[in-house]
């Protein structure tokens, strides 16, 4: 296996750097509107928190910090990235900032790729466990607890009983476990009178986008999402060449990872309008298929490679605000 360096320290510093100048252009340059619609169950989602905002923009900000952390702590504790590099968390918050309907205001998307992440540590803790009702249990209220404020969280559920299928650790039992922690957190809310059973409601399938973006902003976002949905999986396939000759818990792993991505992409595809939410999941996944082409592979002239990607990014996004 390959561990070579390409972007170290200081290319992490720098990454955080244009990332951190990506956030505070999209917010007091690009001022996109709040976005529209409710997507929660029976809870507010984000957008519709009642935060000023600079507040919101700040608690965005710092949900991609948090999201950022706990990547590169999963990472390091399952390594399905092999190697110390720094791709993996540079590249993820170069392309999620890139796109001004992550960095630019408060959203549900950052929430559900820290949702997805946590989720995934745990999943990754049980493989090959025979008895892993605990775990399914925990994925399935971390979700459901989500479904309240966004109900694109239950769409996530399909990929985690997939993955515990491919991490050997799925069983009857587990299964109960799973539909019993979806149920959980709705018994004890409705239950207890901490959730009115008026709160309920349908999503408002608003257009997220009226009055957000430019139509030229608008077509810029996608082609920038599109490129990178179309490259992490060109990616994945090529990655599976050499995962599958190496450790199988780490090729599993991914496995697992690269079906919560195609849950995603085709969620994004199906669930148009409500789109945003799942765009910081499609980035972090991309990232780690990057990631594991550096990991895995010789590339040559890496470094070089790293900084047009992420030069191409960065002009997507000026193109996005001043466009």
């Amino acid at each position: 296996m390959i561990h070579r360096h390409v972007m170290g320290r200081e290319g992490m510093l720098l990454a955080t750097l244009v990332a951190l100048a990506m956030f505070a252009v999209a917010f007091f340059v690009d001022t996109p509107n709040t976005l529209a619609g409710n997507m929660g169950i029976c809870l507010p989602s984000p957008n519709m928190w009642g935060l000023s905002p600079l507040w919101g923009w700040i608690t965005n900000l710092i949900f991609m910090t948090v999201l950022t952390v706990t990547l590169f702590l999963v990472n390091k504790e399952f390594s399905f990235v092999q190697g110390s590099d720094t791709v993996l968390t540079g590249m993820f918050i170069i392309m999620a900032s890139s796109n001004t309907w992550i960095s630019g205001t408060l959203s549900s998307t950052l929430l559900l790729a820290l949702a997805n992440l946590i989720c995934l540590l745990v999943l990754f803790g049980c493989y090959r466990k025979r008895n892993s009702a605990q775990e399914l249990f925990v994925i399935a209220t971390i979700l459901s607890l989500g479904s309240m404020i966004q109900y694109a969280f239950i769409f996530m559920m399909p990929a985690y009983l997939i993955g515990a299928m491919l991490l050997k650790c799925f069983n009857f039992k587990g299964f109960i476990a799973f539909l019993m922690g979806i149920v959980a957190p709705y018994w004890v809310g409705v239950g207890l009178g901490i959730i009115p059973l008026g709160w309920f409601t349908m999503p408002t399938f608003t257009n997220l986008f009226d009055g957000y973006a430019t139509k030229s902003g608008l077509f810029i976002g996608l082609v920038n999402v599109a490129l990178t949905v179309l490259t992490g999986f060109l990616l994945s396939l090529n990655n599976t060449v050499r995962l599958y000759a190496g450790n199988t818990q780490r090729r599993l792993c991914n496995t697992a990872i690269n079906v919560l991505g195609l849950v995603c992409a085709a969620c994004m595809v199906i669930d148009f309008n409500n789109m945003v939410v799942y765009m910081a999941t499609v980035y972090m996944i991309t990232a780690i298929q990057l990631a594991n082409l550096f990991a895995l592979w010789n590339i040559q002239h890496g470094s070089r490679w790293l900084s047009g990607l992420s030069l191409v990014y960065v002009l997507g996004f000026l193109l996005m605000v001043f466009y």
